[in-house]
């Protein structure tokens, strides 16, 4: 079962790679957020470094914490904006991200 995080790990590192390597097409979501492109660098590269620390058992706990915040972070921006199509799928990561900070499902 603590494959799921190192899988959610992988998953969101390459989302996160994403948006920093193809930045001009996720600006626009971003500017409709209200974020500034450095903003929006930041926050990319705060998930692509959770997911990378969220892979190893024992980085995980941090891993989840960065991606909680970074997460929260957008999520709470999303959501004052209004755009719920993309809070509910932030929200799941959130969660998910909390399991791991948590400790949650560890390793026997």
């Amino acid at each position: 079962m603590s494959y799921l995080f190192s899988a959610l790990g992988a998953a969101v590192t390459l989302a996160a790679g994403d948006k920093l390597v193809g930045m001009r097409a996720y600006e626009g979501m971003f500017r409709h957020l209200g974020w500034s492109r450095g903003e929006m660098q930041a926050a990319a590269a705060a998930e692509m470094a959770g997911g990378l620390l969220m892979m190893p058992h024992s980085t995980r706990r941090i891993g989840g914490a960065l991606l909680a915040a970074s997460s929260a972070a957008v999520l709470a921006s999303e959501i004052s904006h209004g755009d719920t199509k993309l809070a509910l799928p932030r929200g799941l990561i959130l969660l998910a991200a909390l399991a791991a900070a948590a400790g949650v499902m560890r390793p026997a």
